[in-house]
């Protein structure tokens, strides 16, 4: 083959590493040192997206922010700074957040925690809704802020939902009689308070039965007497360990939503009570024990 020969294979040796070394693989994805997601209580932490790639990003990883700037330096040399590209979707998690000493990603800003534990886990925790702040700019403190939307018998606090109506529902009997009446006829009705505390009970025409719930798959649907009915509402007080009887004569009354009357099933009053005050600011619900609704009555 000759010397000549020999060249020509050594050039064509030559080109072909040098295509395997381009052909290497790019990098993926930077790595992050656990040791860098490590924080003391008060230190900040942020996110650094890892995805190498230049179409679109994957979500970030919370680090100490003493490091950030690092791996968002390798973020950028890893890319390519011509080929940098921006997240075309938002992460459900953008934020970091120092949580027993590691840095986490959370769905809340920073701001939204207390005492480093998370307002949306104390919200729902007692019994509270989490709503969060969508009104507030997301790296801004809100004072008006309510993130948590709790239960009519509670008011929101740095703890969570805390209950104000002190009474429980099982605190107080409501009873019913006869246990099968008809639209016209009359229920009679008595409240005992067996707590020890005043409730009062919110009235409409003197009355608290003012409110009907009918038995279908569950206690759903709801009655109220007609829209025309205009009374004062007001309140009656009933003392620790003491009772109160009412009678209920205006069952033909209550409407449905729609505007049709009661139909014919089981029932129980639904009646609104509160204690230390008589504001209703804060209230609560107790349920009477059920009768039931006939078109007439049986002879037999």
């Amino acid at each position: 083959m000759g010397a000549r020969g020999s060249v020509w294979w050594v050039a064509i040796l030559g080109v072909m590493l040098v295509g395997c070394k381009e052909a290497e693989p790019r990098l993926e994805q930077i790595e992050i040192a656990p040791a860098h997601r490590s924080c003391e209580e008060g230190d900040a932490c942020g996110v650094v997206e890892t995805s190498c790639t230049s179409q679109g990003c994957k979500c970030g990883v919370a680090v100490n922010v003493a490091h950030l700037l690092d791996y968002q330096k390798q973020l950028a040399e890893c890319r390519g700074q011509d080929e940098l590209a921006t997240c075309d979707f938002d992460c459900k998690k953008p934020f970091g957040k120092c949580f027993r000493g590691a840095c986490v990603l959370t769905s809340e800003p920073p701001e939204l925690f207390r005492r480093g534990r998370s307002v949306q886990a104390l919200c729902e925790g007692s019994r509270g809704t989490y709503v969060g702040c969508p009104e507030c700019p997301p790296n801004e403190r809100c004072e008006s802020c309510r993130p948590c939307v709790c239960p009519s018998s509670h008011r929101w606090t740095t703890e969570g939902c805390r209950a104000v109506v002190q009474t429980a529902a099982r605190d107080i009997l409501i009873e019913t009689r006869p246990s099968v009446v008809t639209p016209s006829d009359e229920v009679k009705t008595r409240v005992h308070n067996n707590s020890k505390r005043t409730i009062w009970l919110k009235t409409m025409c003197g009355t608290p039965f003012y409110r009907v719930r009918k038995k279908e798959d569950a206690w759903e649907k709801g009655y109220e007497p007609f829209h025309e009915v205009k009374c004062r509402l007001g309140s009656v007080e009933i003392a620790p360990g003491k009772n109160r009887p009412f009678v209920v004569d205006n069952l033909a009354k209550f409407r449905q939503p729609s505007g049709e009357a009661a139909t014919p099933g089981t029932y129980r009053f639904e009646v609104t009570y509160t204690d230390g005050t008589d504001s209703f600011r804060h209230s609560a619900n107790v349920y009477s024990t059920p009768f039931d609704l006939a078109e007439k009555l049986s002879s037999r």
